[in-house]
């Protein structure tokens, strides 16, 4: 698919894909590779947070670390937001059976509710141009049944969030709200609620990838099957974008993350701002693969199978 084709399908919807990184077969033994990793208290030593949430395992764990600077992955973000792409976060979302539903939200510089405060900040943003794009990786099969992902078509051009609104975190509300945060009460207007009616669930094999912006409204369905859901996501931004700029740490979904570990990778072009801390091997130091630069075709990037 051409980039020109990328950027209408995602200027009309706020989202491109579902499409194909591996085949189901070679993410689902993938997968319970490193389901083993993840339980190894060596790389949990090295992890760069203490807690249970899973954000930014890629710095720790070495397929993860080639995950996330797949050229079937990268190229796309680099036709969206532009060649110079910083991965800033990632993170694992499962969903396990008897898990509700995740209700819709809608951000774009990742307030911390209780701050007021975002952890992202454009220096120089382009109109027509996101400043942030996720990509939601699916690890096992996801389903209408097992809790997929779901988007709302065409909701990133306005807002029904303030993203900036004062937000508690409350443990006790975890089950029924965003991992504990109520996003209803950062409507903008109580009676003018998500169009449901027109989501799109995305059905996704093993190994396929899904790209949006947040500022897309999304959430998920409840899981009723008796499989787990695993879901991974790359998050990124153009090289303009500060990152935790001035923050050392923060405060989220009930625990404390320390930013000291904490670096970007630069996954295509430059950072000619040079705003964020960039690491270019992780935390066991294994090199990340070369930035893909402008103009190369996925077939001409090194690959590393899993």
């Amino acid at each position: 698919m051409s980039s020109g084709t990328l950027r209408e399908q995602f200027v009309e919807q706020g989202f491109i894909g579902p499409f194909k990184l591996w085949e189901p077969e070679v993410m689902t033994q993938w997968w319970k590779r490193q389901r083993r990793v993840l339980l190894d208290q060596r790389h949990g030593a090295r992890a760069p947070y203490a807690n249970p949430m899973g954000y930014d395992r890629h710095l720790d764990i070495d397929a993860l670390s080639d995950l996330v600077t797949e050229p079937t992955i990268v190229r796309p973000f680099q036709s969206l937001i532009g060649p110079d792409v910083l991965c800033w976060r990632t993170e694992f979302f499962p969903k396990n059976p008897g898990d509700p539903g995740t209700g819709w939200h809608q951000v774009e510089r990742y307030a911390i509710g209780e701050a007021q405060r975002g952890m992202l900040e454009p220096t120089t943003p382009e109109d027509g141009v996101p400043m942030e794009l996720t990509a939601w990786i699916a690890f096992t099969a996801s389903t209408r049944e097992n809790g997929c992902l779901r988007l709302l078509p065409g909701s990133h051009r306005r807002w029904l969030y303030d993203e900036m609104g004062p937000m508690k975190w409350d443990a006790a509300a975890a089950e029924n709200t965003f991992f504990g945060y109520d996003y209803d009460r950062l409507l903008l207007n109580p009676q003018e609620r998500p169009e449901e009616e027109n989501a799109v669930d995305m059905v996704m094999a093993p190994g396929e990838v899904v790209i949006f912006t947040a500022r897309c409204i999304h959430g998920s369905r409840p899981n009723t099957s008796n499989r787990q859901r695993m879901g991974f996501s790359i998050r990124v931004v153009p090289s303009h974008v500060k990152v935790y700029d001035g923050m050392t740490s923060f405060e989220e979904f009930g625990h404390s993350f320390d930013l000291a570990r904490h670096a970007c990778v630069l996954l295509g072009g430059a950072d000619h701002h040079r705003h964020n801390r960039l690491t270019d091997a992780n935390a066991w130091g294994r090199p990340f693969r070369k930035p893909l630069p402008t103009g190369v075709d996925n077939a001409d990037a090194q690959t590393r199978h899993p």
